[in-house]
């Protein structure tokens, strides 16, 4: 079994990480690379689309620095993480330990991670490069809410194995001309197999060229089939990634990336922004009478699109979600330029608006006002949002779910 540790700690002489593993050469490099992913995947998860806003931002290894030093106090203080590589008879497993389960400066310790793991092997150009990348999509995720407690295995696993496969000088190979497919009977003279990222001497995961069915082959023991569902939302994971490594961008105006243009009406508008690089994604704050709340803002270049969402701070307990969701039907039915979201996984609600680019220069104008009408709803129906979660009723005026 392999395994992992990262001592981070922090004192008032500075910040310091120490990282071990009981293996060596290339299994090592793609333990610590699986190791920083699910951990940056827990911290994001750990500190909800409110909080991990800064530590999406400092992600990138070539961004515009690290995360904000953190605010030490009286004490020092530090922390271990314990990653192991289980190889289990149905599928590879990840056992991961942090203590405590939110540590403190857990958001600065991120990048600072990052920064330990690029020192540590700085002459390394293609592990430093699988690794930048790694962390690129990372932040991508993050910043689109796609990272969770429930999926933070997939996400580790699928940025990992695309650093590796596309930023590295030599793909991953492990030819074995006596496997079989149980799926489909392919075998490595038929069509063959794409190896996976997985850190260990004794286990492997494949995917089948002739049928696209995951499989998990230990020594001395026969393929298994990874279990569908599992192996299909991690397939999908890596696709997406792979397809953002090298973006082609759709021009429009005068011939500049959509990305570009969004940057260019936020700082037309004297917006403050954040830039996740590697992702379509402008970061901000906004905020009304009810308070304050994160909103990011995506360039979705092949359709064309730009997504604006206002990320609701209060996230909604599992008890509560079905009475939200019943609110925010109702709430949405008013809607002319918007609606609202609920995720059913992790309780989080969001507000979209929808701004269609086809060909034009994108109108700064335009933007403002469909941003100002996305904070417009958002201010009206989060206090009327917050009573739903807590429980109280909702009093009634000339409107249903009115906030009057």
């Amino acid at each position: 079994m392999v395994e992992t540790t990262l001592d981070i700690g922090f004192s008032d002489g500075g910040e310091d990480c120490v990282i071990a593993s009981n293996v060596g050469g290339e299994t090592e490099q793609q333990a610590e690379l699986v190791a920083f992913a699910q951990y940056a995947a827990r911290v994001i998860s750990l500190l909800g689309p409110a909080r991990a806003g800064a530590v999406v931002a400092a992600l990138p290894a070539s961004g515009d620095g690290a995360a904000e030093p953190a605010a030490l106090g009286a004490t020092a203080t530090g922390f271990r993480v314990v990653v192991r590589f289980v190889d289990g008879a149905s599928g590879p497993r990840i056992y991961f330990r942090l203590k405590p389960k939110e540590p403190p400066h857990a958001g600065p310790s991120v990048r600072m991670l990052l920064d330990a793991l690029l020192r540590r092997r700085e002459t390394d150009v293609d592990y430093r490069r699988r690794l930048e990348l790694a962390a690129e999509l990372l932040a991508r995720l993050g910043a689109t809410g796609q990272v969770r407690a429930d999926n933070e295995f997939d996400v580790a696993l699928a940025a990992a194995d695309v650093g590796w496969r596309l930023a590295g000088g030599e793909p991953l190979r492990n030819a074995d001309p006596e496997l079989v497919c149980p799926a489909c009977g392919n075998t490595d003279a038929e069509a063959g197999f794409e190896l996976r990222i997985w850190p260990s001497d004794g286990g492997v995961v494949r995917k089948c060229s002739g049928c696209g069915a995951g499989l998990w082959k230990r020594a001395t023991h026969r393929p298994r089939l990874l279990r569908g569902d599992i192996w299909s939302a991690m397939e999908s994971m890596r696709a997406e990634l792979s397809t953002v490594v090298q973006p082609e961008a759709t021009a429009d105006g005068d011939g500049r990336p959509l990305l570009e243009e969004l940057k260019r009406a936020f700082t037309e508008n004297g917006w403050p922004y954040s830039e996740v690089r590697g992702a379509p994604v402008l970061l901000a704050d906004l905020s009304g009478p009810a308070g304050r709340w994160s909103f990011y803002a995506q360039a979705v270049e092949e359709k064309g699109l730009v997504l604006l969402y206002s990320i609701c701070p209060q996230r909604v307990p599992e008890a509560r979600r079905l009475e939200v969701s019943q609110f925010l039907t109702r709430a949405n039915y008013g809607l002319a330029d918007g609606n609202f979201e609920l995720d059913f996984e992790d309780g989080e609600v969001r507000y979209k608006t929808v701004l269609h680019v086809h060909g034009d220069e994108l109108d700064g104008l335009v933007l403002r006002r469909l941003l100002r009408s996305n904070g417009i709803a958002v201010e009206t129906y989060l206090p009327t949002l917050g009573m739903v979660i807590a429980g109280t009723p909702v009093p009634l005026s000339g409107e249903p779910w009115s906030t009057a």
